[in-house]
Parts: C-alpha cells; sequence; structure tokens
C-alpha cells in the first residue's frame, strides 16, 4: 500500500511522528506541507496522511489552506495525527469538519502527546521527561499503523465538549486572527551574528535578512522555528524567552528543516 504523509513541523515534534508512521508501512513517503502549497497533491497513493501541531487548540493556519486542496475525494483512506504539549480540544475534529464540508471523509484523528515548544510561555521540559513522552508516542504510533494498514476507520481523538467549546472555539477563533502579525514581538538581540538561519528554517519564507540581521515580514505562523533552531539563541519573542531553554526533537537536525 502506497501511502504519502504530509507534515508541518517547526521543532520537530510533528516530523518525528510522521517518519515513525512511515517506518512502519511497507510503501510511505515523508513530503513537508510548505513545499507542495502551490501544487496540486499527488492522489496515486492508496492512502494520504496529514501530521500537524496543536496551535492554540486548533488548527495551525498553513494547514488550515492544505486542507482545501482535499476536495471530494473518495476512494482513499485519510488520516490526521495532532501532536500536542497541553490537550488537543476540538483540533482533529476541526480537521474532520473541514474535510466533511469539502466532500472528503477523514478516517482517523490520533492525537499524540509530545513535549511542549511554546518558549513564551514555558522552557523545555527536563530530558527525562521528554523521554517519557518519547516512550508513549511509539506506543502510539504502533496502533495507529495498525488502522492504516487495515484501512479502518477509528475514533476522532478530542477532549470534551465544554473543554472544545471554550479553547477550541472562543480562544482559538480569537486568537488565531492575530497569528500572521505574531511576528512583530520577535527581534534578534546583541547575540545575533547574522548567520541567517532564522531565515533558512522559516516555513513560510517570513523572515527576510536585512543589513545581517532578521526582519519579519507580518506572514507569520508563529511556528517559533527561528527561534528555536537559532544557534545563538539570539531571536526572542518578547522579553519571557530570553532566559527560557529552547527545544527540538532530539531525532531532527537542523539540515532537515533548511529551506
Amino acid at each position: 500500500m502506497k501511502t504519502n504523509i504530509y507534515y508541518f513541523s517547526s521543532t520537530g515534534n510533528s516530523l518525528s511522528v510522521a517518519r515513525d508512521i512511515a517506518k512502519g508501512l511497507d510503501e510511505a513517503h515523508v513530503v513537508p506541507i510548505h513545499k507542495v502549497m502551490k501544487y496540486e497533491l499527488d492522489m496515486s497513493a492508496d492512502a494520504i496522511g496529514i501530521v500537524f501541531p496543536v496551535y492554540m487548540w486548533g488548527l495551525p493556519l498553513i494547514v488550515v489552506e492544505f486542507l482545501k486542496k482535499f476536495q471530494n475525494i473518495t476512494g482513499k483512506y485519510i488520516f490526521a495525527a495532532a501532536t500536542y504539549g497541553g490537550f488537543p480540544a476540538y483540533t482533529l475534529q476541526q480537521a474532520a469538519d473541514q474535510l466533511k464540508g469539502q466532500g472528503t471523509k477523514l478516517d482517523l484523528g490520533a492525537a499524540i502527546r509530545m513535549p511542549g515548544n511554546y518558549t513564551p510561555m514555558y522552557g523545555a521540559k527536563p530530558k527525562k521527561t521528554q523521554e517519557a513522552y518519547f516512550k508513549k508516542e511509539k506506543e502510539k504510533v504502533k496502533g495507529i499503523v495498525e488502522l492504516i494498514k487495515l484501512k479502518k476507520s477509528g475514533p476522532i481523538d478530542k477532549n470534551p465538549l465544554l473543554v472544545n467549546a471554550l479553547f477550541s472555539g472562543l480562544l482559538y477563533n480569537f486568537g488565531i486572527k492575530t497569528v500572521s502579525k505574531a511576528d512583530s514581538q520577535y527581534y534578534a538581540d546583541q547575540k545575533c551574528d547574522g548567520c541567517g538561519i532564522c531565515a533558512k528554517v522559516c516555513p513560510v519564507s517570513n523572515i527576510r535578512m536585512e543589513n545581517n540581521k532578521p526582519v519579519w515580514l507580518h506572514n507569520c505562523q508563529h511556528c517559533l522555528a527561528c527561534l528555536q533552531w537559532c544557534p545563538a539563541e539570539a531571536v526572542q519573542c518578547g522579553k519571557s524567552t530570553v532566559k527560557r531553554k529552547r527545544y527540538h526533537h532530539p531525532d531532527v537536525k537542523l539540515a532537515d528543516f533548511i529551506n
């Protein structure tokens, strides 16, 4: 069975999950979403997967746009996996609802907890905590892979109704409107040496180097790739990130994100 797995990732959690799912399948290809946004999808695969992080208890903007490519698709097994640090709320059902409105069914929606990476609120978790999350991720992926192999429909993971209504409803709908200009809080401090890695890892080319300093262009996904991958830890988001420990998945490398 041929499977195409499309992923959106900034610090490697979703990329690692996509790779782990692919390893369990016979013929699977892992493709970054931002690389195919301008092109038609390859529909030759028997199964199509989408792997992405939960942002503000909902879908990242780039994933919302990507899902618009799935118009009236039939005869394909379609699955999604959402990585989250706190809780997934209604995110996967949001994806299922969008696809249903486009004439396409989401057969499986699995939420997978991973180490959080939202540095404006907290620093990286201790290594032992991260390793515990990674172990549970491997176990959950095994179950996901078995469902995919059998093309079985499964549950769409979500939280209780009131949680979904508050977080994926009220807070997401308010917060997601501010994301594209979230980069107004970003800056490079005195440690910046002009290496340009922040611009190279940005999945939407939202950073331009001017006089060896990054300039953000207000088309942000607020994915924090620029902050997390800066080797000098010079990229900041507000005042709170200066002393907080950065995070990226230990099994991914900078080269995986260089555009």
